[in-house]
């Protein structure tokens, strides 16, 4: 067993990917977006070298690299988004996630006739339609560019007209963003102070920090100036973490939000976050999600991942009782390393 995970951990290190360390150049270069939009607007670090941790059953079965580096987490930052959601669900701050954002928010983001009808579920399934400009980035500047890793590419920079909300599936980060906005103004504090209260893993943000576009979107708040995190670093920003505490998100989930003996949001919260989005089954409340094993067919069905570019990816697997942590690692890569740990997991939990 221990020599399928080498091996698994041994093809990680061997596929890194080809990004310089220096990720402002990556921004800046158009990997992302043509300009005007090749622009970084918030923090941005140069990342570390290719790293990892997997755990099965508690116990630590490989590790590479350096995990105790705090690394830009790109669209993993998503996932984070989704706990905190099924957080305000569980503590009652919305009825359900069918609910309009605009029966709780009374933001001008969310009060036009469109935006009005967007509710919780179409933002956290990428169904919402919102239709704006956001922190000074519009909407449509990621317009049918973000497909899922399920689909040929034929809806690719279509710029499909607007839909109705909750009819039309598009990975949009301006709308996460809209979503940041919305869970900040319903819990009336930062994003990152919540979490850091939420679970003892993140209690030391010196360790990490979650960042947005700066003074573009920092608003008032209860008295005070609030910066409104952002989704991921596709402009910068975004959640900047340790291994640890990607294990730790990943360990909630695994342990329907139950984590080292400390609960941070209740089962029932995570069963509604993660339901398949009806347009889009391989997708659900931020987190990828393997039914059917349609998104990765060597993964057991129960899998979930956070996942962004990078590549950097939380696998987490119930039934064989694991978490893992891949960073920096090349996109055709993902998927036979993630299988070599499935088979190394499998022969573990026989």
């Amino acid at each position: 067993m221990s020599a399928l995970f080498d091996r698994a951990r041994d093809e990680a290190c061997a596929a890194e990917c080809a990004w310089p360390r220096d990720l402002r150049a990556v921004i800046e270069s158009c990997s992302f977006d043509p300009p005007p939009w090749n622009v970084v607007l918030g923090p941005v670090s140069d990342r570390g070298a290719a790293s990892g941790t997997v755990m099965q059953d508690g116990r630590s079965m490989s590790a590479w690299g350096p995990c105790d580096r705090a690394d830009m987490a790109f669209s993993v930052t998503k996932s984070y988004i989704g706990l905190l959601a099924a957080l305000a669900l569980d503590r009652g701050l919305i009825a359900d996630f069918d609910e309009p954002v605009s029966a709780r928010i009374g933001d001008e983001a969310f009060a036009d006739a469109r935006n009005r009808r967007v509710t919780w579920r179409h933002l956290l399934d990428q169904t919402s339609e919102w239709g704006g400009t956001l922190f000074g980035i519009p909407h449509s500047v990621d317009r049918d560019r973000q497909l899922a890793p399920t689909e040929d590419g034929s809806r690719m920079n279509r710029a499909t007209p607007l839909q109705q909300p909750g009819s039309y599936w598009d990975y949009n980060d301006t709308r996460v963003n809209a979503l940041c906005l919305a869970l900040t103004l319903l819990f009336g504090q930062p994003l990152p102070a919540i979490l850091a209260g939420l679970h003892p893993a993140f209690a030391d943000r010196s360790r990490w920090h979650w960042d947005g576009y700066g003074s573009r979107s920092t608003i008032p708040l209860n008295g005070a100036a609030v910066e409104i995190v952002v989704g991921g670093g596709h402009w910068g920003g975004g959640m900047v973490a340790a291994v640890d505490h990607h294990l730790a998100l990943g360990g909630i989930f695994l342990g329907g939000g139950q984590h080292d003996g400390h609960r941070a949001v209740t089962p029932e919260a995570l069963e509604a976050l993660l339901r398949p989005c009806p347009l889009q089954p391989v997708y659900g409340g931020l987190w990828w999600l393997n039914d059917r094993r349609r998104l990765y067919p060597d993964l057991p069905g129960d899998s979930v991942l956070a996942m962004g570019v990078g590549a950097n990816v939380i696998w987490v697997c119930p039934s064989l009782g694991l978490v893992a942590c891949l960073r920096w690692l090349r996109p055709d890569a993902v998927a036979p390393v993630l299988g070599q740990l499935a088979e190394a997991a499998e022969r573990g939990s026989a």
